[in-house]
């Protein structure tokens, strides 16, 4: 390709020269360095026209500038995403056992407290119920000259309705702790 062959029929040396030459062999023994040098490029075996129509054709003269500070914020977002990964499926383990615990008990909570509920109301009639029969017995003792606390049936009822009186405080309080917990 250095050699090339000009219209008139003499050679020149590459597409510049001068064409001064009367053949090829005298054309390439006076330029034997330039021309011993001259290997195809590394690219391959395009021709420069070639290489040209590709840049073109790929727009390969336009350089745009990348910034490397977006590329580690890739991989810090990479990082915090893997963490966040393995920390949430850690937890959803978690969870699922604790779960498998709680939902059972959170539903024998509910039912107890619908008792205690029942239970207390219940209890606040039975206290009512033993005032206004004490009411009555003491009013007819007093006629009678009878002593309310010689009478065995009257005590005994006197220390139950005491202590239930006594927890049903405790039971209200349990009890509205509880329905906070489980209405979550």
């Amino acid at each position: 390709m250095p050699c090339t062959k000009c219209k008139d029929g003499k050679y020149k040396w590459g597409k510049t020269g001068s064409c001064k030459y009367a053949n090829k062999g005298e054309c390439e023994k006076a330029n034997p360095k330039k021309y011993n040098k001259m290997r195809p490029t590394p690219l391959g075996k395009k021709s420069y026209e070639e290489y040209a129509k590709e840049l073109k054709e790929f727009n390969l003269s336009k350089i745009e500038k990348i910034e490397l500070g977006v590329i580690q914020d890739f991989e810090k977002i990479s990082n915090e995403a893997d963490e966040n990964y393995k920390e949430l499926i850690s937890n959803i383990k978690e969870l699922n056992k604790i779960a498998e615990v709680v939902v059972p008990a959170v539903k024998k909570t509910r039912k107890l407290s619908k008792s205690v509920e029942s239970l207390i109301k219940s209890s606040e009639q039975t206290f009512k119920n033993y005032r206004q029969k004490l009411k009555i017995a003491q009013k007819q003792a007093k006629e009678l000259g009878i002593n309310l606390d010689d009478v065995k049936p009257v005590n005994n009822a006197k220390e139950q309705v005491q202590k239930l009186v006594g927890e049903l405080d405790q039971a209200e309080q349990t009890l509205s702790g509880v329905s906070s917990l489980i209405k979550y």
